[in-house]
């Protein structure tokens, strides 16, 4: 049968984590098995999925994708702008191939009606995906609603243990 585990073993533990170790090496560091610390770990509400070893790096990566999307929702609006100006400019130029294989550009005071369209489109596309981008970062994502929505559900779920374990001992 193994040791008890002692109040050292969970100070141990809760130390080693903060200092970035993982559940194997923190298990060789004290001489316990993966699964006792893994247990204590469980006591003292610490994950090993990467834990403490990976927080700074994790952040450092959400930061850094957050300036990507805020770049690219930038290049997203000055597309819808530039070819919502293209639409608007008081001569639309556009490239036309002849039946003889000739490129030629004509110039007219209106988009053709098709161009139009196909602007139009472009402009909606380009502020749907910048508007996605910034709902990512205001947390009001489908990913950020099914996360709380996740929570939530583990919130209740330990509510109702701790319920059903005051309710088995008499409390």
């Amino acid at each position: 049968m193994a040791d008890p585990i002692t109040d050292a073993d969970r100070e141990q533990v809760r130390r080693l984590h903060a200092a970035g170790k993982s559940r194997n090496a923190i298990a060789r560091e004290i001489g316990r098995s993966s699964s006792t610390v893994s247990k204590i770990g469980r006591e003292l509400g610490l994950r090993f999925e990467g834990g403490a070893r990976v927080a700074p790096a994790t952040e450092a990566r959400r930061q850094d994708l957050a300036a990507v999307r805020t770049e690219l929702q930038q290049r997203l609006y000055a597309r819808a702008s530039a070819n919502l100006a293209r639409v608007e400019a008081n001569d639309y130029t556009r490239t036309e191939l002849l039946p003889n294989g000739r490129v030629v550009r004509v110039t007219s005071h209106e988009p053709p009606a098709q161009d139009e369209r196909h602007h139009s489109q472009a402009v909606a596309s380009y502020l749907a995906s910048a508007q996605r981008l910034a709902e990512v970062d205001a947390g009001s994502s489908s990913g950020a609603v099914r996360s709380m929505l996740t929570d939530l559900a583990a919130g209740i779920r330990e509510a109702f243990a701790d319920e059903e374990q005051e309710t088995d001992t008499g409390g």
